[in-house]
């Protein structure tokens, strides 16, 4: 009986693998698609808050009168339904039969919205909940807000405080959608994988045959770190399985002898072949293929794919040959500032009027930049721009400011010049700067302020002053530009490249010391061999981290199990898995400042005598034993290579795993790793730091002496007496050489 439920069983489960293999196959038949997939397509509905779409000015009033909100539609979504609900409170002196709010959709006008004296008396908001036109949207769409406020018919000044009305922050767009069954072809990529419209979160599952070896997840992290780099700022999420059917948009890895159960009759390829499928069993959902005879076939494939996708097309492209890429120099990530030379401002813009402010009260001019992070600063006083900028003529007699922040904070600001606008000579509606005759004003002075290991925003921000005619009007004129000339530049060619480490902020924040190479040619990551999916996608997810902060795919970066004939001369180290003999001996001769060996847990710590003792520290080291799960990220330098670093992201077990991917992932977490070691748990993150540093980079050697002792006076004081005295006994001898050669000399006559 049980033999024959055993037979039975087996037969049906041979069956289903080979209808999931059939499935994968070419259809003979395909009319049954003539009038789309016959299945329904997946319906969702999302709800889009104005703050998580990056509104920023609620409040609107007389002058800056206009608001917009803007959101993306994915190129496989079709918007169906669109409800736009959202509230405001307005001021109550403004006169309800004049004073109203115009909506635009995408510039089309969609009502208007009178404002009600009773509601505003009694503080209460005016709700409404306006359904818009589901075939106005675009890739890129706005909402649009106008306030047209008066509060006294016969005489108004529009800067008067009585004028305004404010969103509420809690208003939201409500969108219903349904997927789109695209076409299988490689002109998309990177959609519908990634998809430059969607501002949520890239998650995008990876798909493995089997436990993948080293080559094979040197092809998925390199792939990864691909994605990330297209990320960017929305993060990137890799969850991993193993011998699965792709529901959603998918990566799957498959060589000849080794496929998932899916697409075991899938033709062989001979080649490193790309190809796009629909998944056998939600047919809205594409997949990846990334396929080769062998692993090493794998990688090449990844290889070709990102250096060779923009003219692919089709559903398959073979990868015939791969020329030897150069390896990356340092400092030379396509995100990061150039070290070699000065950078002019047009090297940053991402579309062409990013550099132009129009109007009074104008959108400010933002740049992000990315610095190296171990620039050398120490008694610099800064970074230095080149700035040129241009504006319209201003009101004379009248100030009108340009100010500089970076990241928010006030910097600088100039006054701008009476004929500042001379120069601009176009017929455009948004003129842009012209070459001819230039005439711009230049100011040269130091940056300071930056956090290097972080991406930063300088901002420009233009302030024209309004000349106030009458008792009642008070408008600007009208036509206000300012603008930054594209000449502009910043050089920090003449910056040496010095830094202490451990420094988990740094690495958290800007992956160094390991993005130094942006193909990580010069970093070699060890991992257990068999590693859960929790742990592969934790490689994933770090490696996506990277191309983020780089722009570039970790293409070149080596990954090895753990073994005694793995040479680690020369080259940083990155450790990830659960704490075994490896790690404790690649450690105990280190300063690593936290131990993990199964339950028992070591903490060794600097702790100083007061908050402004920041010198010969105690030191405290703590036994304990204790379960649960805990993720630890430290940092020591290498024991194989005293200018190396080594970081290891450790996890207790496998459950503690996506706390070391969420620190990567969550903005807030990321920011809050710092020190020697970060612990992290399901309450937060806590650091622990360590008064043992060693530095890398290189510097000139008297500047060396001299920030190596710069904290010490009293040594200082001893070592420059040492040295006089070292100087005057050398001149000394050479003037008692002299002298006697004098006297022989004399002799000898």
């Amino acid at each position: 009986m049980i033999r024959s439920l055993f037979t039975v069983l087996f037969a049906i489960s041979t069956l289903s693998i080979n209808c999931l293999a059939t499935a994968a196959e070419p259809l003979s038949d395909k009319s049954i698609f003539d009038n789309g997939y016959p299945e329904a397509p997946p319906q969702e509905q999302l709800t889009l808050r104005f703050e998580r779409l990056g509104l920023n000015k609620f409040k609107l009033d007389g002058v800056s009168n206009n608001t917009r909100v803007d959101f993306t539609n994915r190129l496989d979504k079709l918007g169906t339904k669109l409800m736009l609900n959202f509230s405001f409170t307005n001021s109550p002196a403004l006169i309800e039969r004049v004073s109203h709010i115009k909506v635009f959709f995408n510039e089309h006008l969609v009502t208007v919205l009178p404002i009600d004296e009773k509601l505003a008396l009694t503080g209460s908001k005016s709700q409404h909940n306006i359904e818009l036109n589901a075939k106005l949207m675009k890739d890129f769409n706005q909402v649009r807000f106008e306030l047209i406020g008066f509060y006294d018919l016969a005489c108004q000044d529009n800067f008067s405080k009585t004028i305004w009305a404010e969103i509420d922050k809690d208003s939201a767009l409500e969108i219903e959608q349904q997927s789109l069954a695209l076409e299988s072809l490689l002109e998309y990529f990177p959609a519908p994988f990634y998809d430059e419209r969607d501002n949520n979160q890239l998650t995008l599952p990876f798909i493995f045959a089997s436990q993948p070896d080293e080559t094979t997840l040197e092809a998925a992290s390199a792939l990864s770190s691909f994605f990330g780099g297209q990320a960017k700022w929305r993060k990137a999420d890799f969850p991993v399985a193993i011998n699965k059917i792709p529901t959603t948009h998918s990566v799957v890895f498959a060589t000849n002898n080794d496929k998932p159960d899916f697409l075991l009759n899938y033709p062989d390829v001979e080649k490193p072949t790309i190809e796009i499928i629909s998944s056998p069993t939600h047919r809205y959902a594409k997949v990846l293929l990334v396929l080769g005879k062998d692993t090493k076939q794998l990688k090449d494939a990844v290889i070709g794919l990102l250096f060779g996708h923009k003219v692919m097309t089709g559903r398959t492209a073979v990868i015939d040959d791969i020329s030897k890429l150069p390896l990356r120099k340092a400092y030379d990530a396509p995100l990061w500032l150039r070290s070699d030379r000065a950078v002019t401002f047009d090297e940053f813009i991402q579309y062409p009027t990013q550099l132009q402010s129009q109007g009074f009260r104008g959108q400010p001019v933002n740049l992000d930049l990315r610095f190296a992070p171990d620039l050398f600063t120490w008694r610099e006083n800064g970074i230095p721009i080149t700035l040129n900028y241009r504006n319209t003529p201003v009101e004379k007699n009248l100030i009108s400011r340009l100010n500089m922040l970076i990241n928010g904070k006030f910097i600088d600001g100039f006054v701008l010049d009476d004929d500042g606008g001379k120069t601009i000579t176009t017929n455009t509606f948004l003129p842009l700067l012209s070459d001819i005759n230039p005439n711009q004003t230049r100011q040269d002075f130091e940056l300071t302020g930056l956090d290097l290991t972080m991406k930063n925003q300088l901002t420009y921000d233009f302030n024209f002053s309004v000349a106030k005619s009458g008792t009642c009007n008070a408008i600007p004129a009208g036509g206000e530009f300012g603008a930054i000339d594209g000449s502009s530049s910043i050089d920090v060619s003449a910056f040496n490249h010095y830094m202490a480490l451990p420094n988990l902020h740094a690495f958290a924040n800007s992956g160094f010391p390991f993005t130094k190479f942006a193909d990580l040619h010069q970093t070699v990551l060890v991992m257990e061999p068999n590693s859960s999916v929790e742990g592969i996608r934790l490689l994933l997810n770090f490696t996506g981290h990277l191309g983020a902060i780089t722009g570039y795919p970790s293409h070149r970066l080596a990954i090895k199990f753990p073994a005694k004939d793995i040479n680690f001369d020369d080259k940083d180290i990155i450790i990830i898995g659960k704490p075994d003999s490896f790690q404790n001996d690649m450690s105990k001769n280190s300063a690593l400042s936290v131990l993990i060996n199964d339950n028992d847990r070591v903490v060794n710590q600097a702790v100083y005598n007061g908050a402004f003792n920041t010198s010969d520290p105690e030191r405290i080291q703590v036994n304990i034993q204790s379960m649960g799960k805990l993720g630890i990220i430290s940092g020591f330098q290498s024991p194989f290579d005293s200018e190396r670093s080594v970081v290891s992201l450790i996890a207790t077990n496998n459950a503690a795993y996506p706390l070391l991917s969420d620190a990567l992932l969550i903005n807030e977490q990321t920011s809050q790793i710092t020190g020697s070691s970060a612990i992290i748990n399901g309450q937060g993150i806590k650091t622990i730091k360590t008064d043992e540093q060693y530095f890398v980079g290189h510097v000139p050697i008297h500047t060396l002496i001299w920030f190596h002792f710069s904290d010490r006076p009293f040594l200082l004081a001893v070592l420059s007496i040492i040295t006089l005295l070292l100087i005057s006994f050398m001149l000394w001898r050479l003037l008692m050489l002299l002298t006697q050669k004098r006297l022989s000399e004399g002799d000898n006559k």
